[in-house]
């Protein structure tokens, strides 16, 4: 007999797919209804539902709907754990010692609560939610906890977590062990004191621990095990002393749980998330999460911390010129002079490129705070080796302390960078604390900035000429172009009124270009016109050196203009010849000297140039500061410069003359040139034909 299969075609119409709504609806739904106590926390790690068994028995303690979960948990490790949980599903568990208020406002004997955390896809496969669950445990716990009786029932529970029980009799010191986790417990047993088996460099902070436990409660430590083998072992350990019947602590009870593994998991995600790798100090984001912790400390127990901001001086010019290797050297060594001048506790983030901040916990005192930055300057002071070449760097150093309770400690930042712009504005290479007067001149010094950009824009800056008299000849030699800014409700400022911006790198850049160019332009005007006005000297500040093509750019622009280089003068101040990168400075004006460009040191006596510096630079004209030429006690260095000058075959000019009696003594001196207001107040461009024409009429 043979059988015939018949096969019936069925259509089956599959459901309509859930939108993620109406999934998270489900879920809420399902949890607010669940007969054990459960709790639904979305993507954006918000609470949105609790069973009535997770409410009556507070395990989110302070917690509404729709407040962050992470603020219930205990520890970094948890917060981690569960942004594991959130973005790749990882499931995973903890034990919490809970105590609930009671009416007479005392709190009830605490219990151990199990809470598990578990991912919820939507039909997408991303997660949803993650749903916590928790189950009372306490029972286990204290049968683990006091070591009677049911011996077999506690080891599975041990067993099934990979538990070790150690109880200690405070009394007779004797020491019971689960034997639940031999390999643990060849660790954990210990001679005289229960901190032996902690290892040396987490011994001091557990010790801290130890101390602030009060009898009674149950504290979660992690630590390393003291180890002669060298295995870095790393455990959870759940401690608690019991009382005796006098009142007394009667005996000491830990859990441990060998968590190396989740240990190296976590150092592994930090490392990744966490770490710059160049200097491998903690980054931004670390930074960030140590500085809300320093500021949870300070609103809760109004702990005194500080934060301080640093910079590298300079430090795009010596990626510019020696290289992006030897600034990786540099921020390499910085990092290791931070570790040593810090202490170890302390927070040292590099925050990007040559920014680097320190938060200092547990301070006492602005002293404190100061300390290890004077030895961090110290530290600074010695030269760096690389690639065969030695060079120095400094820094420019921004503190803030936090200690006024009444004060919003997230200022903190902003103070402390305002202080590093004052470090910055006062010369560099220096370490500022943060004053409130600061903040509003930092306010003014920003609007001065802002508007400054906006008047470039509007082509507000013009140059102004003042004559530079020959002595000998009673003629005029040239001029000196300076920069006024032609404000439309203040008038014509001189650079007193914006020398923020002079400071400031890329407008100090702008403005130095453009007075440039409209230098240039105006002499060929003069030239065309016929106008004899000999030589027009323009300023060259350190910032248009940095570039290291300074030379070639000067002498593009004369051959654009068709200006010939005897038409100009460079003046270059001594901090710019003898500051960062002199070499650069030299091999740059040298170029220029060669090509014909007269090259002047101005407001000399002001810097710190020495006689042997005059030597090694190509320099035509020393231009003695006004400071010094309208000051009587000052007449033997002026002389001093004057003669100094002549020997070495330079013309010296003098800045500031005001009236006869200056001019007359500087012509007995031998002074050969002069500058100021005894002549002519600089005029702007038009009035210089007719100034010529008119001069000694």
């Amino acid at each position: 007999m043979t059988r015939t299969a018949v096969r019936t075609q069925v259509s089956i119409t599959p459901p309509e797919p859930k939108t993620p709504g109406a999934q998270m609806d489900a879920f809420e739904t399902f949890v607010r209804h669940a007969p054990f106590a459960a709790a639904l926390v979305d993507s954006g790690f918000r609470l949105t539902a609790v069973s009535a068994d997770w409410a009556s028995h507070g395990l989110a303690p302070g917690l509404e709907l729709g407040d962050d979960f992470r603020r219930a948990l205990v520890s970094p490790e948890d917060v981690d754990s569960l942004e594991r949980c959130m973005a790749f599903g990882e499931p995973f568990s903890r034990y919490r010692s809970i105590a609930l208020p009671q009416k007479d406002g005392t709190s009830a004997e605490p219990r151990i609560w199990r809470t598990e955390f578990a991912a919820t896809l939507a039909e997408t496969g991303r997660t949803l939610a993650v749903i916590v669950t928790a189950r009372d445990v306490s029972g286990y716990a204290e049968t683990a906890l006091k070591a009677e009786r049911d011996q077999q029932r506690l080891r599975m529970a041990l067993e099934l977590d990979e538990l070790m029980v150690r109880e200690y009799d405070l009394r007779t010191g004797e020491i019971y062990c689960s034997g639940t986790s031999p390999e643990l417990e060849k660790w954990c047993l210990f001679k005289d004191d229960p901190l032996e088996i902690v290892h040396p460099d987490d011994r001091e902070r557990m010790a801290e621990l130890v101390r602030n436990r009060k009898d009674g409660e149950a504290q979660v430590f992690e630590f390393r095990l003291n180890r002669d083998d060298g295995v870095e072992t790393w455990v959870r350990s759940v401690g608690k002393k019991f009382l005796g019947a006098d009142g007394k602590p009667e005996r000491l009870v830990n859990l441990f749980k060998d968590i190396t593994d989740r240990r190296r998991q976590t150092e592994a995600v930090e490392n990744l998330a966490f770490k710059d790798s160049l200097t491998g100090l903690p980054n931004r984001a670390y930074f960030n999460r140590k500085f809300q912790e320093a500021v949870d400390a300070s609103e809760i127990m109004g702990e005194l911390f500080g934060l301080i901001m640093i910079d590298v001086d300079h430090f795009k010019d010596i990626n510019d010129t020696l290289g992006h290797d030897a600034g990786d050297a540099l921020l390499k060594r910085l990092a290791e002079m931070l570790h040593a001048a810090f202490r170890a506790g302390d927070t040292v983030a590099r925050l990007g490129g040559d920014e680097f901040a320190v938060i200092l916990r547990g301070l006492h005192s602005e002293a404190d705070m100061m300390r290890p930055v004077n030895a961090l300057q110290d530290l600074l002071r010695r030269p760096i080796e690389h690639g065969g070449r030695s060079f120095s760097v400094s820094a420019s150093i921004g503190a803030a302390l936090h200690g006024d309770p009444d004060a919003d400690p997230s200022h903190m930042i902003k103070n402390a960078d305002i202080a590093l712009y004052r470090a910055k504005d006062e010369g560099r290479n220096r370490s500022v604390v943060f004053d409130p007067s600061m903040r509003s001149a930092l306010e003014q010094r920003i609007e001065l900035l802002r508007d400054v950009r906006a008047a470039i824009a509007a082509k507000e800056f013009v140059l102004y000429y003042q004559p530079v008299v020959d002595i000998a000849t009673s003629s005029v030699s040239g001029f000196e172009a300076l920069m006024r800014w032609d404000h439309p409700e203040q008038g014509v400022l001189t650079p007193d009124r914006f020398m923020a911006a002079f400071e400031d790198q890329d407008l100090s850049l702008k403005l130095g270009d453009l007075a440039f160019e409209t230098a240039l332009k105006q002499m060929r005007q003069w030239l065309d016109d016929g106008v004899e006005f000999g030589r027009v000297a323009v300023n060259i500040s350190a910032a248009q050196f940095r570039s290291g093509r300074l030379a070639e750019e000067v002498q593009d622009r004369l051959r654009r203009w068709n200006v010939p280089c005897e038409r100009l003068t460079i003046e270059v101040t001594e901090n710019v010849y003898m500051g960062w990168g002199s070499e650069m400075v030299s091999d740059t004006v040298r170029q220029l000297h060669k090509a014909g460009v007269m090259i002047a040191l101005d407001d000399f006596g002001t810097g710190y140039a020495s006689l042997a510096n005059l030597r090694q630079f190509p320099i035509d004209r020393l231009k003695i500061d006004k400071s010094f030429v309208q000051n009587t006690e000052d007449a033997a260095i002026v002389k001093a410069v004057i003669t100094l000058g002549s020997s070495m075959g330079m013309k010296v000019v003098a800045e500031g003359v005001e009236d006869q009696a200056q001019l007359d003594a500087l012509a007995d001196y031998g002074c050969d040139q002069i500058q100021g207001y005894h002549f002519s107040r600089p005029m702007p461009a038009g009035m210089v034909p007719g100034y010529l024409e008119g001069f000694g009429a």
